[in-house]
């Protein structure tokens, strides 16, 4: 059996931003920039397209390309479905801290700042 380190492509100390991505060119983009709209810079979004048949995989690519420090693009075949996606992105990112978007999401400002912020008070009270 494969062990789920084996899969892990990405390392990062930042927040990994997990955006899973199909057939979503219509909406991508405005959840893109949402994304770097946030009061919280320290993360970074790995996108993996599941097979788009539209603009998708242009869009991903474009952001990419403007914003290396914070898109990165994860290649691999299609996975068959969102939830397979999420699962594939899961096992390919290690990061301490992980969130995930959809694609036609539009994120508030400050969202990566409180979600952080709440998962760092159940660290403390775990602790």
């Amino acid at each position: 059996m494969k062990n789920h380190v084996d899969n892990i492509q990405f390392h990062t100390d930042k927040i990994a931003i997990l955006l899973a991505a199909y057939n979503g060119e219509q909406y991508l983009s405005e959840q893109l920039d949402s994304l770097l709209a946030q009061t919280n810079q320290d993360w970074i979004t790995y996108i993996h397209d599941d097979g788009s048949t539209d603009g998708t995989v242009a869009v991903i690519d474009d952001y990419v390309a403007r914003y290396p420090q914070k898109f990165v693009k994860i290649e691999g075949k299609s996975t068959g479905g969102a939830k397979q996606n999420f699962f594939y992105l899961l096992s390919s990112v290690d990061a301490p801290y992980l969130m995930c978007c959809d694609q036609d999401d539009v994120w508030l400002p400050e969202k990566v700042e409180v979600t952080y912020r709440a998962m760092k008070e159940l660290e403390k009270e775990e602790a």
